[in-house]
């Protein structure tokens, strides 16, 4: 996640210490004064002094229930999400929302460590994505572990009977924080709101007891207000302690641990076990990425969400990997399936990645079919054989090649000369070498274009329109 680190100096901190107990001394005397909830997190040049529950004066006001035990399961989604330091701008969004497999977008709400301005972040940005069928997975980045580097941590002072009340005082304040945030922002309150706690070193009791106090604090008054609670950590630290809580202790309700590794991955020397929070949690399997959908290219992160689903997960299959799989096999009007998400996918407006698709050969499908064989010098028809998937497999730039190039590029060519032979004589790898210059070689001595292993504009014309070659009898 994206956290401002800044540590402190030796003369801050000692300074701010002093001047914390003095500002404790100051409310003791004083306990009908609250520390006010609407002064904006950017705005302290000092610590928040916690407000102890006998310090309150009225009670917090009327609130809903807590959502129930099954409340996750009715709000069920299963997918992939990222999140980026910064929301993306609406022409980013609107790309991606066809184009990448997301279906949902992390977003920072707010808090001390909050690390990027959100220039984009707004209620009518928030009501756009809502309205578009975007899930959110807002998150508040406040007050640290107290073991850390940052600037603003929380309290490990055990306090009265042990029960660390300064670490909790403080959850109670960053939720209400981050609730007044996300309404701020019109977050639908279906939402699970996110505290994002860094990794910390958990073989410390004081750090660990505080920290856990605090997250159980802030998961009983989300509840107070009615939203579903979310805690984000490393497997390592946080969520290893959540996991092996006693069953008295206030558990969020949904977890979003980090850790890179297969989709869905738990691991069980971390958690006790990999079934923890099975059908409630967010997994974090990549981080600092840059990827590109629908010509926009972002810094993100990959998540996979599972909220009421068990099915094991599974990392998303682009065009470009699906296509590679293609056999040579006619699709027509009133088809369905996978192989039509392909086709879709690459004939298509905008290019939509395959999650995206229907998977239906209907209408809309087949004036794309249509418009593009018109275009390629192809018979227009309802249908897409072998000559048209050809031409869908070879679509994009044409760039000469030979022995020793790799990429995308390479990997059109080997994918449209296995469709123009009828079979599979390549591995579509991305890598040009003897086997896919022996294949072009082929190629182009069956069309007349030489015998070179180049695949030049000649060859890249052949295959766009469709060319193909008799196939071999077995």
């Amino acid at each position: 996640m994206r956290v401002v680190t800044r540590s402190i100096p030796l003369p801050v901190l000692v300074s701010s210490v002093l001047g914390l107990a003095l500002l404790v001394a100051l409310v003791a005397a004083r306990p009908g004064r609250e520390v006010p909830l609407d002064v904006p997190s950017a705005a302290r040049a000092t610590p928040v002094v916690p407000v102890l529950p006998w310090q309150q004066q009225q009670p917090p006001p009327t609130t809903p229930k807590a959502p129930a035990a099954h409340a996750v399961a009715a709000h069920g989604w299963s997918g992939y999400a990222f999140d980026a330091c910064r929301a993306p701008s609406q022409r980013a969004m609107d790309r991606w929302r066809r184009s990448s497999p997301f279906t949902g977008v992390g977003i920072y709400l707010g808090g001390v460590h909050r690390a990027c301005p959100q220039r984009h972040l707004s209620r009518a940005w928030v009501a756009r994505q809502v309205r578009s069928g975007w899930r959110l997975l807002p998150i508040w980045v406040g007050p640290q572990a107290s073991c850390t580097g940052y600037e603003h941590r929380i309290s490990q002072r055990p306090g009265f009977a042990g029960r660390y009340l300064a670490a909790r005082a403080r959850g109670v304040l960053e939720a209400r924080r981050a609730v007044r945030a996300a309404r701020a922002l019109r977050v639908p309150r279906t939402q699970v709101i996110f505290y994002d706690i860094e990794p910390f070193d958990v073989g410390r009791r004081h750090c660990r007891r505080s920290s856990l106090a605090f997250l159980e604090a802030w998961t009983r008054e989300l509840h107070r207000y009615g939203h579903r609670s979310g805690v984000y950590s490393h497997v390592s630290s946080g969520i290893s302690l959540l996991s092996r809580t006693k069953r008295s202790y206030a558990r969020p309700d949904v977890v979003w641990y980090a850790y890179v590794d297969r989709v869905g991955t738990m691991p069980a020397r971390y958690v006790g076990s990999p079934a923890f929070m099975r059908a409630s949690r967010v997994h974090q399997y990549a981080l600092d990425t840059r990827v590109d959908f629908g010509g926009v290219r972002m810094d993100i992160d990959w998540n996979y969400v599972s909220l009421g689903a068990t099915a094991p997960a599974s990392a998303p299959a682009g065009c470009d990997q699906l296509a590679a799989r293609v056999r040579a096999r006619p699709v027509a009007r009133g088809a369905r399936g996978p192989l039509v998400r392909v086709l879709q996918c690459l004939v298509l407006p905008g290019r939509p990645h395959p999650l995206k698709t229907s998977g239906r050969f209907d209408e809309s499908t087949l004036r794309a079919v249509r418009g593009f064989q018109r275009r390629h010098g192809l018979v227009a028809t309802a249908a897409v054989d072998r000559r048209t998937w050809t031409a869908l497999l070879a679509r994009g730039a044409t760039p000469v090649l030979r022995t020793g190039a790799r990429g995308e590029s390479v990997r059109r060519l080997q994918r449209s000369l296995n469709m123009a032979a009828g079979r599979r004589v390549l591995r579509v790898d991305g890598d040009y070498g003897r086997t896919t210059a022996r294949a072009v070689r082929h190629y182009r001595a069956r069309l007349g274009l030489g015998a070179k292993g180049v695949a030049n504009r000649h060859v890249w014309r052949a295959l766009g329109r469709g060319v193909v070659l008799p196939v071999r009898r077995r």
